[in-house]
């Protein structure tokens, strides 16, 4: 794949892949310190004030000028060609970047001020808390299969930051653990630019010196609708009976899948996944749990649509397709949740 707007100001230690219209981005190390994410009450209480300043303040503009901030930041644009769907992954992924990470050769002021929100704020650390529960429920099933092939399935995954965060996660805190095993990731994602990113992420951090260096992993785009699972079912029955596997659907299924669709998906995963599989997905938060200032985006011009699920709710729906909540992590906005079949 050939760079077309490379990557003038690269980090330290951060690693660097090419989306298929050739634009250089960082690969997302969650470990790394230039992808840090702390916040407190205060920060986000700040975040949520400017977050609904910015909508009121983009209500009374003209719109000449609404048009021209559009046209003019690569976010912008990805939220409106989402409006009334699916955000795609590569999109997602360039929110999660922050700030700091967005180049000068794509990215202008709109985009860091953008980053910088309430919303990509969120996104950073659905990230982060998709991958630690990840991250756990698989070192805990391969402490107990030496050796044992491993698979990482990625519903709506897009570049699979997740998938790729959490093999970062096991490396630097088991050592050895995924070593002399086979490693294969499957991204089932209606999209082909998210996937393709992230098989060239994890082609450099397999590069000497990267976080993934010497493991011998693979990576899978199959494409897939989630209201038809017949595909699921397929890449699930295809694992070894005796693999260490766990799935994961950050920002995803669990975000804007009906009720139906989130137990048809569930149901066969219950049935066709090896034993020790864990489940792993990010919901945001409902009317109860979320702060009563969040801008909502149901509904709302040039939004997503998501929905407000609640954990609760999720709970119930898991339950409907034999799986029961084993860990919980919370942020403002959204919770990350690993299922366990019952």
């Amino acid at each position: 794949m050939n760079t077309v707007i490379p990557e003038k100001n690269k980090k330290p230690g951060v690693r660097y892949a090419v989306t298929d219209a050739g634009i250089e981005l960082p690969v997302i190390d969650i470990t790394h310190p230039a992808f840090a994410c702390e916040v407190n009450e205060e920060y986000v209480s700040a975040l949520i004030d400017d977050a609904v300043k910015g909508i009121e303040l983009m209500k009374t503009m003209p719109p000449e000028v609404r048009k021209s901030i559009m046209e003019s930041s690569i976010l912008a644009r990805g939220w409106v060609q989402a409006s009334g769907g699916i955000m795609t992954g590569l999109i997602t992924y360039l929110n999660r970047l922050g700030p700091d990470h967005l180049g000068d050769g794509y990215a202008g002021p709109a985009d860091r001020r953008i980053a910088a929100g309430l919303m990509p704020t969120s996104f950073r650390l659905r990230l982060r808390m998709v991958a630690r529960l990840l991250a756990d429920g698989l070192a805990g099933t391969a402490e107990k299969s030496p050796g044992a092939p491993m698979h990482l399935l990625n519903i709506g995954g897009g570049p699979s930051a997740d998938s790729l965060n959490a093999l970062i996660l096991i490396r630097k805190e088991h050592p050895g653990l995924l070593e002399d095993r086979r490693i294969a990731i499957h991204v089932l994602d209606p999209d082909s630019e998210g996937p393709n990113f992230g098989a060239r992420s994890l082609a450099v951090l397999l590069e000497h010196g990267a976080a993934l260096q010497g493991l011998a992993i693979t990576f899978e785009h199959v494409a897939y609708d989630w209201v038809d699972p017949s595909v699921l079912k397929t890449v699930l029955e295809a694992m070894e009976g005796d693999a260490v596997a766990a799935g994961s659907t950050e920002g995803a299924l669990f975000d804007y899948g009906s009720d139906e669709v989130i137990v048809s998906n569930l149901s066969t995963m219950r049935e066709y996944v090896p034993e020790g599989f864990v489940m792993v997905g990010s919901v945001v938060r409902d009317n109860n749990t979320l702060d009563p200032r969040m801008p909502r985006m149901e509904g709302a011009a040039g939004m997503p649509v998501i929905r407000y699920l609640g954990l609760e709710a999720l709970s119930v729906l898991a339950q409907q397709a034999g799986w029961t909540v084993d860990a919980t992590l919370d942020s403002f906005a959204h919770h990350a949740v690993r299922l366990r079949k019952r």
